[in-house]
């Protein structure tokens, strides 16, 4: 059990496979938490959950130490909305991107 647990938690957030089916908006709580996995997937914590998001165009300027910014201040986070990456310690925007269908991960998942 334990070995699982282990397993999850390290699991690789590319090949980590989706548990249900991809949803097209996430309500957005008090705060979404992002992560960059690569250049074309951005995992989305929502709910207590990560959710998988393969960013349809890619997202060139998408790096771990990058601002996300949503450009929609709606309740909700949805597929097709646009987002700006931005540096930490200028107003410089690197790319304007949009979210994939948020797929949910397992839920004792850690990244």
């Amino acid at each position: 059990m334990l070995g699982v647990l282990l397993l999850l938690a390290a699991a690789d957030p590319l090949t980590a496979p989706a548990v249900g089916t991809a949803a097209t908006c996430l309500i957005v709580g008090r705060q979404l938490d992002y992560k960059v996995a690569s250049a074309d997937v951005l995992l989305v914590r929502a709910g207590g959950r990560w959710h998988r998001s393969r960013l349809p165009d890619g997202c060139p300027g998408l790096k771990p130490n990058m601002i996300i910014v949503r450009r929609d201040a709606s309740p909700r986070a949805c597929a097709n909305d646009l987002f700006e990456v931005k540096d930490n310690f200028t107003p410089q925007v690197f790319s304007l991107c949009r979210f994939g269908r948020f797929e949910p991960l397992n839920k004792a998942s850690r990244f």
